[in-house]
Protein backbone atom coordinates (compact mmCIF):
# COMPACT_ATOMS: atom_id res chain seq x y z
CA UNK A 1 0.00 0.00 0.00
CA UNK A 2 1.23 3.60 -0.80
CA UNK A 3 1.44 6.37 1.35
CA UNK A 4 -2.07 8.46 1.62
CA UNK A 5 -1.84 11.16 -0.91
CA UNK A 6 1.05 9.71 -2.61
CA UNK A 7 1.19 9.99 -6.04
CA UNK A 8 1.01 6.11 -7.83
CA UNK A 9 3.57 4.91 -10.77
CA UNK A 10 2.09 5.99 -14.13
CA UNK A 11 2.02 2.72 -16.42
CA UNK A 12 1.29 1.28 -19.99
CA UNK A 13 0.41 -1.69 -21.28
CA UNK A 14 1.68 -2.77 -24.38
CA UNK A 15 0.46 -6.05 -25.59
CA UNK A 16 -3.58 -6.45 -25.45
CA UNK A 17 -3.79 -10.35 -25.61
CA UNK A 18 -5.39 -12.56 -23.00
CA UNK A 19 -2.09 -12.49 -20.65
CA UNK A 20 -1.89 -8.21 -21.02
CA UNK A 21 -5.53 -8.48 -19.27
CA UNK A 22 -5.18 -11.00 -16.86
CA UNK A 23 -2.04 -8.61 -15.85
CA UNK A 24 -4.41 -5.46 -15.99
CA UNK A 25 -7.16 -7.33 -13.70
CA UNK A 26 -4.10 -7.59 -11.28
CA UNK A 27 -3.02 -4.24 -10.90
CA UNK A 28 -5.42 -1.82 -12.24
CA UNK A 29 -6.55 -0.81 -9.43
CA UNK A 30 -3.87 -0.75 -7.41
CA UNK A 31 -2.65 1.91 -4.49
CA UNK A 32 1.18 1.89 -5.79
CA UNK A 33 0.59 1.70 -9.96
CA UNK A 34 -1.85 3.25 -11.79
CA UNK A 35 -3.08 2.12 -15.62
CA UNK A 36 -2.83 5.35 -17.59
CA UNK A 37 -2.76 4.22 -20.96
CA UNK A 38 -2.32 1.17 -23.76
CA UNK A 39 -1.35 0.12 -27.08
CA UNK A 40 -1.77 -3.00 -29.04
CA UNK A 41 -1.72 -2.16 -33.46
CA UNK A 42 -5.04 -3.93 -33.56
CA UNK A 43 -7.46 -0.67 -32.99
CA UNK A 44 -10.68 -2.85 -32.19
CA UNK A 45 -8.75 -4.43 -29.16
CA UNK A 46 -7.08 -1.51 -28.28
CA UNK A 47 -10.37 0.48 -27.44
CA UNK A 48 -12.00 -2.39 -25.83
CA UNK A 49 -9.05 -2.62 -23.66
CA UNK A 50 -9.46 1.03 -23.03
CA UNK A 51 -12.72 0.94 -22.57
CA UNK A 52 -12.85 -2.09 -20.07
CA UNK A 53 -9.31 -0.56 -17.85
CA UNK A 54 -10.65 2.93 -17.54
CA UNK A 55 -7.14 3.88 -19.29
CA UNK A 56 -6.01 6.13 -22.49
CA UNK A 57 -4.99 4.21 -26.33
CA UNK A 58 -2.34 5.61 -27.36
CA UNK A 59 -2.55 5.12 -31.76
CA UNK A 60 0.82 4.27 -32.05
CA UNK A 61 3.93 2.87 -29.83
CA UNK A 62 5.88 5.81 -30.73
CA UNK A 63 2.63 8.34 -29.06
CA UNK A 64 2.62 6.08 -25.99
CA UNK A 65 6.69 6.90 -25.20
CA UNK A 66 6.30 10.25 -25.96
CA UNK A 67 3.73 10.70 -23.25
CA UNK A 68 5.24 12.84 -20.55
CA UNK A 69 2.78 11.00 -18.12
CA UNK A 70 3.81 7.14 -18.30
CA UNK A 71 6.57 6.50 -16.02
CA UNK A 72 6.81 2.46 -17.42
CA UNK A 73 5.34 -0.09 -19.41
CA UNK A 74 4.15 -3.74 -18.30
CA UNK A 75 4.95 -5.40 -21.88
CA UNK A 76 3.14 -8.46 -22.64
CA UNK A 77 3.70 -8.81 -26.67
CA UNK A 78 4.96 -11.87 -28.41
CA UNK A 79 8.42 -13.29 -27.30
CA UNK A 80 10.17 -11.91 -30.70
CA UNK A 81 8.62 -8.81 -29.87
CA UNK A 82 10.39 -7.96 -26.73
CA UNK A 83 13.77 -6.42 -28.23
CA UNK A 84 12.13 -4.12 -30.18
CA UNK A 85 10.15 -3.09 -28.29
CA UNK A 86 12.12 -2.82 -24.98
CA UNK A 87 14.78 -0.77 -27.17
CA UNK A 88 12.20 1.63 -28.10
CA UNK A 89 11.22 2.16 -24.32
CA UNK A 90 14.58 2.40 -23.37
CA UNK A 91 15.52 4.83 -25.80
CA UNK A 92 12.39 7.10 -24.55
CA UNK A 93 13.54 6.70 -20.93
CA UNK A 94 10.62 4.57 -19.68
CA UNK A 95 11.25 1.82 -17.22
CA UNK A 96 9.78 -1.70 -18.39
CA UNK A 97 8.74 -4.86 -17.05
CA UNK A 98 8.15 -7.75 -19.62
CA UNK A 99 6.36 -10.97 -19.27
CA UNK A 100 8.15 -14.32 -19.50
CA UNK A 101 10.68 -15.19 -21.17
CA UNK A 102 12.93 -12.20 -21.63
CA UNK A 103 13.61 -13.43 -24.92
CA UNK A 104 14.57 -17.21 -26.71
CA UNK A 105 16.91 -15.75 -29.63
CA UNK A 106 20.14 -14.85 -28.32
CA UNK A 107 20.72 -12.07 -30.65
CA UNK A 108 17.63 -10.49 -29.35
CA UNK A 109 18.55 -11.02 -25.56
CA UNK A 110 22.10 -9.18 -26.07
CA UNK A 111 19.99 -6.13 -27.86
CA UNK A 112 17.89 -6.13 -24.75
CA UNK A 113 20.55 -5.99 -22.51
CA UNK A 114 22.36 -3.57 -24.00
CA UNK A 115 19.13 -1.45 -23.94
CA UNK A 116 18.71 -1.70 -20.64
CA UNK A 117 21.96 -1.39 -19.51
CA UNK A 118 22.96 1.69 -21.65
CA UNK A 119 19.85 3.36 -20.43
CA UNK A 120 19.85 2.62 -16.79
CA UNK A 121 16.02 2.15 -16.88
CA UNK A 122 14.58 0.03 -14.17
CA UNK A 123 13.95 -3.95 -15.56
CA UNK A 124 11.94 -6.30 -14.29
CA UNK A 125 11.00 -9.65 -15.73
CA UNK A 126 7.92 -11.34 -15.07
CA UNK A 127 8.62 -14.36 -13.34
CA UNK A 128 5.94 -14.74 -10.96
CA UNK A 129 5.94 -18.54 -9.75
CA UNK A 130 8.23 -17.88 -7.27
CA UNK A 131 5.88 -15.10 -5.23
CA UNK A 132 3.31 -18.42 -4.29
CA UNK A 133 2.94 -18.97 -0.98
CA UNK A 134 4.12 -22.38 -0.90
CA UNK A 135 7.34 -21.76 -2.96
CA UNK A 136 8.16 -18.66 -0.49
CA UNK A 137 7.73 -21.25 2.71
CA UNK A 138 9.89 -23.80 0.84
CA UNK A 139 12.21 -20.76 0.68
CA UNK A 140 11.92 -19.71 4.11
CA UNK A 141 12.17 -23.53 5.59
CA UNK A 142 15.33 -24.22 3.25
CA UNK A 143 16.91 -20.89 5.06
CA UNK A 144 15.97 -22.07 8.31
CA UNK A 145 17.47 -25.28 8.22
CA UNK A 146 13.85 -26.71 9.14
CA UNK A 147 14.59 -29.59 5.77
CA UNK A 148 18.04 -30.35 6.63
CA UNK A 149 20.39 -31.01 3.39
CA UNK A 150 18.25 -30.69 0.50
CA UNK A 151 19.50 -33.61 -1.72
CA UNK A 152 16.59 -33.76 -4.52
CA UNK A 153 13.89 -31.98 -5.49
CA UNK A 154 11.44 -32.80 -8.62
CA UNK A 155 9.30 -29.93 -10.58
CA UNK A 156 6.85 -30.86 -13.16
CA UNK A 157 4.33 -28.68 -15.15
CA UNK A 158 2.00 -30.21 -17.52
CA UNK A 159 -0.99 -29.48 -20.12
CA UNK A 160 -2.73 -30.75 -22.55
CA UNK A 161 -2.23 -27.62 -24.64
CA UNK A 162 0.15 -29.44 -27.00
CA UNK A 163 -2.76 -31.60 -28.41
CA UNK A 164 -4.58 -28.35 -30.06
CA UNK A 165 -1.42 -27.24 -31.78
CA UNK A 166 -1.80 -26.88 -35.42
CA UNK A 167 0.90 -26.39 -38.05
CA UNK A 168 2.29 -22.24 -38.42
CA UNK A 169 1.21 -22.36 -34.57
CA UNK A 170 4.68 -20.06 -32.83
CA UNK A 171 4.49 -23.18 -29.82
CA UNK A 172 5.19 -25.45 -32.62
CA UNK A 173 8.10 -23.47 -34.17
CA UNK A 174 11.47 -25.05 -32.14
CA UNK A 175 13.01 -21.35 -33.23
CA UNK A 176 10.83 -19.19 -31.24
CA UNK A 177 9.39 -22.12 -28.70
CA UNK A 178 12.88 -23.84 -27.75
CA UNK A 179 11.82 -27.20 -26.42
CA UNK A 180 8.59 -26.92 -26.50
CA UNK A 181 6.89 -26.88 -23.17
CA UNK A 182 9.91 -26.13 -21.93
CA UNK A 183 9.62 -22.35 -23.23
CA UNK A 184 6.37 -21.97 -22.54
CA UNK A 185 5.84 -24.20 -18.80
CA UNK A 186 8.81 -25.26 -17.64
CA UNK A 187 10.31 -21.95 -17.53
CA UNK A 188 8.55 -21.27 -14.18
CA UNK A 189 9.41 -24.32 -12.74
CA UNK A 190 13.32 -23.27 -13.88
CA UNK A 191 13.01 -19.93 -11.97
CA UNK A 192 11.66 -21.64 -8.77
CA UNK A 193 14.67 -24.11 -8.99
CA UNK A 194 16.71 -20.87 -9.61
CA UNK A 195 15.02 -19.11 -6.62
CA UNK A 196 15.41 -21.82 -4.57
CA UNK A 197 19.06 -23.32 -5.53
CA UNK A 198 20.64 -21.01 -7.19
CA UNK A 199 21.65 -21.55 -11.42
CA UNK A 200 22.80 -25.00 -12.15
CA UNK A 201 25.69 -26.34 -13.58
CA UNK A 202 24.58 -28.70 -16.13
CA UNK A 203 21.73 -30.40 -17.77
CA UNK A 204 20.93 -33.44 -19.37
CA UNK A 205 18.01 -34.59 -21.21
CA UNK A 206 15.22 -36.19 -23.02
CA UNK A 207 12.37 -35.44 -25.35
CA UNK A 208 9.76 -36.60 -27.78
CA UNK A 209 7.37 -35.17 -29.98
CA UNK A 210 3.60 -36.22 -29.92
CA UNK A 211 0.48 -36.80 -32.17
CA UNK A 212 0.35 -33.17 -33.59
CA UNK A 213 1.29 -32.23 -36.59
CA UNK A 214 4.28 -29.81 -35.53
CA UNK A 215 8.04 -30.21 -35.65
CA UNK A 216 8.79 -29.55 -32.05
CA UNK A 217 9.14 -31.43 -28.73
CA UNK A 218 5.98 -32.07 -26.64
CA UNK A 219 7.57 -33.98 -24.13
CA UNK A 220 11.05 -33.28 -22.10
CA UNK A 221 12.75 -34.64 -18.90
CA UNK A 222 15.83 -33.04 -17.68
CA UNK A 223 18.18 -33.60 -15.25
CA UNK A 224 19.53 -30.50 -13.51
CA UNK A 225 23.20 -30.13 -11.12
CA UNK A 226 23.28 -27.49 -8.86
CA UNK A 227 25.94 -27.22 -6.21
CA UNK A 228 24.57 -29.93 -3.53
CA UNK A 229 21.45 -30.76 -5.41
CA UNK A 230 20.20 -32.75 -7.97
CA UNK A 231 16.81 -31.54 -10.03
CA UNK A 232 14.01 -33.25 -12.15
CA UNK A 233 12.13 -31.08 -14.41
CA UNK A 234 9.35 -32.48 -16.24
CA UNK A 235 7.44 -30.10 -19.28
CA UNK A 236 4.84 -32.42 -21.27
CA UNK A 237 1.70 -30.17 -23.55
CA UNK A 238 0.16 -33.93 -23.66
CA UNK A 239 -1.59 -34.48 -20.22
CA UNK A 240 -4.07 -32.66 -18.16
CA UNK A 241 -2.44 -29.78 -15.96
CA UNK A 242 -0.08 -30.78 -13.33
CA UNK A 243 2.19 -28.22 -10.90
CA UNK A 244 4.04 -29.92 -8.41
CA UNK A 245 7.68 -29.36 -6.82
CA UNK A 246 8.81 -32.29 -4.75
CA UNK A 247 11.92 -31.15 -2.25
CA UNK A 248 13.51 -33.97 -0.43
CA UNK A 249 15.96 -33.27 2.77
CA UNK A 250 17.48 -34.72 5.43
CA UNK A 251 14.83 -33.60 8.09
CA UNK A 252 11.76 -33.50 5.91
CA UNK A 253 9.95 -34.04 2.53
CA UNK A 254 7.59 -30.70 1.25
CA UNK A 255 5.53 -31.31 -1.43
CA UNK A 256 3.22 -28.42 -3.33
CA UNK A 257 0.77 -28.99 -5.84
CA UNK A 258 -0.69 -26.21 -7.68
CA UNK A 259 -4.45 -25.89 -9.34
CA UNK A 260 -2.95 -23.98 -11.93
CA UNK A 261 -6.47 -23.67 -13.41
CA UNK A 262 -6.91 -20.60 -11.09
CA UNK A 263 -3.02 -19.11 -12.21
CA UNK A 264 -5.07 -16.62 -14.07
CA UNK A 265 -6.82 -15.49 -11.12
CA UNK A 266 -4.37 -14.66 -8.75
CA UNK A 267 -5.47 -13.00 -5.76
CA UNK A 268 -7.10 -16.51 -5.32
CA UNK A 269 -4.56 -18.74 -6.88
CA UNK A 270 -2.75 -19.59 -3.03
CA UNK A 271 -6.33 -20.63 -2.20
CA UNK A 272 -6.08 -23.37 -4.72
CA UNK A 273 -2.41 -25.01 -3.95
CA UNK A 274 -1.32 -27.18 -1.09
CA UNK A 275 2.20 -27.73 0.95
CA UNK A 276 2.49 -30.47 2.88
CA UNK A 277 5.57 -31.69 4.93
CA UNK A 278 6.52 -35.20 5.73
CA UNK A 279 8.95 -35.75 8.50
CA UNK A 280 10.24 -38.54 10.59
CA UNK A 281 8.82 -38.22 14.29
CA UNK A 282 9.22 -40.86 17.27
CA UNK A 283 6.83 -43.85 18.51
CA UNK A 284 5.90 -43.32 21.68
CA UNK A 285 5.35 -47.10 22.38
CA UNK A 286 8.70 -47.75 20.92
CA UNK A 287 11.28 -44.88 21.18
CA UNK A 288 13.92 -46.88 18.32
CA UNK A 289 11.12 -46.76 15.99
CA UNK A 290 11.29 -44.36 12.96
CA UNK A 291 7.52 -43.50 11.68
CA UNK A 292 6.37 -40.82 8.82
CA UNK A 293 4.35 -37.65 9.77
CA UNK A 294 2.49 -35.99 7.72
CA UNK A 295 1.02 -32.40 7.89
CA UNK A 296 -0.72 -29.85 5.78
CA UNK A 297 1.62 -26.52 6.23
CA UNK A 298 -0.71 -23.63 7.15
CA UNK A 299 -0.46 -20.90 4.07
CA UNK A 300 -0.95 -17.02 4.05
CA UNK A 301 -1.75 -16.56 0.76
CA UNK A 302 -0.40 -13.61 -1.70
CA UNK A 303 -1.09 -11.89 -4.89
CA UNK A 304 1.85 -13.99 -7.20
CA UNK A 305 1.07 -11.09 -10.20
CA UNK A 306 -0.30 -7.99 -8.92
CA UNK A 307 2.84 -8.51 -6.39
CA UNK A 308 5.80 -8.32 -9.38
CA UNK A 309 4.31 -5.52 -10.93
CA UNK A 310 3.64 -2.96 -7.51
CA UNK A 311 7.32 -4.72 -7.07
CA UNK A 312 8.76 -2.94 -10.07
CA UNK A 313 6.44 0.34 -9.63
CA UNK A 314 8.60 0.62 -6.15
CA UNK A 315 11.40 0.14 -7.70
CA UNK A 316 10.80 2.74 -10.34
CA UNK A 317 10.30 5.33 -7.28
CA UNK A 318 13.48 3.78 -5.51
CA UNK A 319 11.20 2.42 -2.55
CA UNK A 320 12.19 -1.39 -3.39
CA UNK A 321 14.70 -3.41 -5.71
CA UNK A 322 13.68 -5.61 -8.35
CA UNK A 323 13.78 -9.17 -7.53
CA UNK A 324 13.64 -11.04 -11.22
CA UNK A 325 16.32 -9.14 -12.57
CA UNK A 326 17.44 -8.99 -16.06
CA UNK A 327 20.35 -10.85 -15.22
CA UNK A 328 17.90 -13.60 -13.27
CA UNK A 329 16.00 -13.80 -16.12
CA UNK A 330 18.83 -14.35 -18.84
CA UNK A 331 19.95 -17.09 -16.38
CA UNK A 332 16.48 -18.75 -16.94
CA UNK A 333 16.26 -18.67 -20.51
CA UNK A 334 19.84 -19.95 -20.31
CA UNK A 335 18.94 -23.38 -18.50
CA UNK A 336 15.43 -23.23 -21.20
CA UNK A 337 18.05 -23.18 -24.50
CA UNK A 338 20.59 -25.65 -22.58
CA UNK A 339 17.70 -28.32 -21.84
CA UNK A 340 16.51 -27.99 -25.52
CA UNK A 341 20.10 -28.31 -26.78
CA UNK A 342 20.67 -31.36 -24.08
CA UNK A 343 17.68 -33.12 -25.45
CA UNK A 344 18.23 -32.24 -29.37
CA UNK A 345 22.05 -33.14 -29.52
CA UNK A 346 21.93 -35.79 -26.66
CA UNK A 347 24.34 -34.44 -24.64
CA UNK A 348 25.17 -33.13 -21.03
CA UNK A 349 25.41 -28.88 -21.71
CA UNK A 350 26.89 -26.84 -19.32
CA UNK A 351 25.02 -23.65 -18.28
CA UNK A 352 28.04 -21.17 -18.48
CA UNK A 353 28.29 -22.31 -22.09
CA UNK A 354 24.77 -20.55 -23.03
CA UNK A 355 25.28 -18.48 -20.77
CA UNK A 356 28.21 -16.75 -22.25
CA UNK A 357 26.67 -17.23 -25.81
CA UNK A 358 23.64 -14.85 -25.10
CA UNK A 359 25.25 -12.40 -22.21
Amino acid sequence: MSEPGKERVRLAAVGLGRWGRVMAAAYHNSDVVELRACFTRNPERRARFAEDFSCDAAASLDELLARDDIDGLVVTVPNDQHAPVIEAAAAAGKHVYVEKPVAVEPADIRRIAAAVRDSGITFACGHSARRLAGVREMRRRLDAGEVGSPSLVEAVFSNERGLDLKEGDWRGDPAQCPGGPLTQLGIHQIDNLNYLFGVPRSVMGMGRRGPVAVTNTMVVGALLEFEDVVAYLGADWLTPGAFTIDLYGSKARLRYELDFSWWSNSADTDDHTSLTEVSIASDSADPDARVLAEKRVSLVPRDHLREEVEEFGAAIGGEAEVEVTLDVAMANVAVVLAAARAVEQRRQVEVAEVLAEIS
